[in-house]
């Protein structure tokens, strides 16, 4: 990319056709001072990706050609050659993901359990390397090999909706390091006088290896197809494509004598684990960037993942003790017993936990119904409450046998009011009148809600028809008493109209029909004042 200084003598000398324009305002003569760059348009982000991916190819095959190459121009066998690229591979894998724990498009929790594994796979390539040879490991080199496998485990098993306090990572580490100590533990019998691996072993420790790897792949394939998030699409999909080819590479390189001895085909083997590494720097640096995502969801997957997750390090505490014997005594009892309290802790963690956000959740859903069911301008009940209480007032004076009074009540010429001194002066008007209207009543029972507009609803249960009119009178009263100012208004000032309908009824909205036809009649004898309509009459 170029950038250049704008400058008077440029922009003057400069064909026009070679003047580059701000990319700030679009100009060829720029009133501020900046870089002038140039747009490259589509074609050069396309360059940019075709490169980018040319380096990553560039990156897998370079393993194999070393592999090849280094011996031949040495002139000798180098057979330790795979196991240095394997390291410094899985070291390059470690420091992206510890570099893509800075960006936005990975979670730090799992790219640090991703991380951690990957340590975990090359301190024991490296003590293997520096202590043992390529030939004969020792035994905590297959520990560490084993260990690497429990970070994921625990990455495939939490949730993002999960607590992420204090305590609740370190129960999580105490864990971890409990599982590595039994994994120990299980596998201390398999060595000889000198800490190695027996022989008649390896092929064992080679098919637990395969077990491991295949297991950590269907799993985070599992959690791959069952993500819903941007971020856990990503991680998972680039560790799971890691993951399968790792295995393949591994149980290759393992099994080494399911093949014909060739010297190419052999090197090539010895290759595979360190391109999976490669592969998986390739894939976490190249997936970094958000892009626009659309969930893979599969009900099956969420299902199983839902089920399987809280019991994962559940099972790797259960794998790691099968080699517990009764020659470990008291060590590998409280050992196993302790990371079954550490599981029970955290299970006990995540109860509470989604005890808190279960009653915050219902607390918050209270508060959402109860917001939905009041009028935002005026404070009082809307339509929709207004509708529930008609329904169980109705029922209980069906009970009851006793009259239930629904009052309409109107403000008068608000039309006039709002054309003449505008929508907002007539805002504050009905926040006023809801109030006095509201202040009228006094039974816990009585209920008012606004019905839409200027029209208001009351609702008085085992109230007659005189009961009700006293209400009215009162409430026209406070509101005329209040002298809302509106000139247009009967005496200069803000009134209502009402309309009483009293009586046994069994449907409510009758009731309310007969109100409004009553409401009609008050508006008709002049205002400010009430009309009542008996039903039972």
């Amino acid at each position: 990319m170029i950038f250049e200084r704008w400058s008077p003598t440029f922009a003057k000398r400069g064909p026009s056709s070679q003047r580059r324009r701000c990319t700030l305002c679009r100009s060829s003569t720029p009133r501020h001072r900046g870089r002038i760059e140039p747009s490259d348009g589509v074609g050069g982000a396309r360059m940019r990706t075709v490169a980018r991916y040319g380096v990553y190819g560039t990156l897998l095959l370079a393993v194999p050609a070393l592999v090849v190459a280094v011996p031949a121009v040495a002139g000798r066998d180098l057979p330790e050659l795979p196991y240095y690229l394997m390291l410094l591979a899985c070291l390059a894998a470690c420091a992206t993901a510890l570099g893509c724990m800075r960006s936005p498009g990975y979670d730090r929790r799992t790219m640090l359990s991703l991380a951690i594994g990957l340590g975990c796979w090359a301190i024991g390539m490296a003590d293997a390397i520096a202590t043992s040879g390529t030939d004969d490991n020792a035994i905590v080199n297959y520990v560490f090999f084993i260990a690497y496998g429990l970070p994921l485990l625990y990455a495939v098993s939490a949730s993002r909706d999960e607590p992420t306090t204090l305590s609740r990572r370190v129960v999580d580490a105490i864990l971890l390091i409990l599982l590595v100590v039994l994994c120990y533990l299980g596998v201390e019998d398999l060595q000889d006088s000198d800490g190695l691996l027996r022989h008649e072993y390896v092929g064992w420790v080679a098919a637990a290896f395969d077990v491991e790897n295949v297991f950590l792949f269907i799993v985070f394939f599992i959690r791959t197809m069952a993500a819903d998030d941007d971020r856990e699409y990503r991680f998972f999909r680039a560790t799971t494509a890691f993951l399968g080819v790792y295995a393949v590479a591994a149980a290759v390189h393992n099994h080494d004598g399911l093949y014909p001895e060739t010297v190419w085909l052999q090197k090539v083997t010895d290759a595979l684990p360190a391109v999976a590494f490669i592969l998986l720097a390739c894939l976490l640096h190249g997936s970094r960037a958000p892009r626009p995502f659309k969930p893979p969801y599969r009900r099956w997957a969420r299902l199983i993942s839902t089920g399987f997750a809280p019991g994962v390090l559940l099972a790797a505490v259960f794998a790691m003790s099968v080699g517990i014997r009764e020659s470990h005594g008291a060590v590998g009892r409280v050992a196993l017993a302790l990371a079954m309290l550490a599981y029970i802790v955290r299970i006990v963690q995540t109860q509470f936990w989604f005890a808190a956000t279960r009653d915050r959740l219902k607390e918050a859903l209270s508060a959402v119904e109860r917001l939905s069911l009041l009028d935002e301008l005026t404070g009082v009940p809307n339509r929709r409450a207004f509708e529930q209480a008609l329904v169980a007032l109705t029922g209980e004076a069906q009970r009851d046998g006793r009259p239930l009074s629904a009052l309409m009540i109107d403000v008068d010429l608000f039309k006039t009011f709002n054309d003449t001194l505008g929508h907002p002066e007539g805002d504050v008007a009905l926040v006023a009148v809801a109030r006095l209207l509201a202040g009228t009543l006094r039974r816990p029972a009585d209920f008012i809600a606004r019905y839409g507009g200027e029209e208001f609803v009351v609702l008085l249960p085992n109230t007659p028809v005189e009961g009700a009119e006293v209400v009215a009178r009162r409430m026209t009263r406070a509101v005329y008493d209040a002298a809302l100012d509106f000139p247009q208004g009967i005496d200069s000032r803000v009134t209502v109209s009402i309309g009483i309908a009293s009586g046994a009824v069994t449907k409510g909205f009758d009731l309310v029909r007969q109100a409004d036809v009553a409401l009609y009649r008050a508006k008709q004898s002049g205002r400010n004042g009430h009309a009542a309509h008996n039903v039972a009459a």
